[in-house]
């Protein structure tokens, strides 16, 4: 059985990875606004920036869980099937009851980040298609403009 001190740090990187998709989330409300408000490309890299940063502490994080998961005897790698409930089972009764509550909420505000990575990037797919649609109008205006003086010069 693990000692607390070991049940506690798995507890904490559930909150601090809960509470950078937290952050990432917002951030991503920033890129909708962004994109269709704003139509502000220099915003929108500005954001992703600051996004790339978060996504190196999540990567940092996960290096803590490989130093943490491993002191339990957990060997499947994290995501895996069977991980969580392997963590979980070292957790002793109402312990148990609180990994499972905060990885419930971790899982959620993860799904609600991916949820809403996945409007933006169909707002940004379609912000492209009218910019394509755009640029087309302009070739073809552009193309008629030189014939119709091609026209006219003769």
């Amino acid at each position: 059985m693990p000692d607390d001190d070991l049940l506690d740090q798995v507890k904490n990187l559930l909150t601090l990875e809960r509470g950078i998709y937290s952050e990432l989330r917002a951030m991503v409300s920033r890129e909708l606004e962004a994109i269709v408000l704003n139509c502000d490309m220099v915003e929108l890299l500005a954001i992703l920036q600051e996004k790339q940063e978060l996504i190196s502490r999540l990567q940092l994080l996960s290096d803590s869980w490989l130093d943490a998961v491993p002191t339990l005897g957990v060997r499947e790698p994290r995501g895996a099937a069977g991980f969580w409930e392997k963590l979980a089972s070292f957790f002793p009764g109402e312990r148990s009851a609180e990994f499972s509550q905060a990885l419930a909420e971790t899982r959620h505000v993860a799904e609600d980040l991916m949820e809403a990575e996945k409007k933006v990037q169909e707002e940004l797919e379609n912000h492209v298609r009218q910019l394509r649609e755009k640029m087309l109008q302009m070739t073809q205006g552009r193309s008629a403009f030189i014939n119709y003086t091609k026209t006219t010069r003769k």
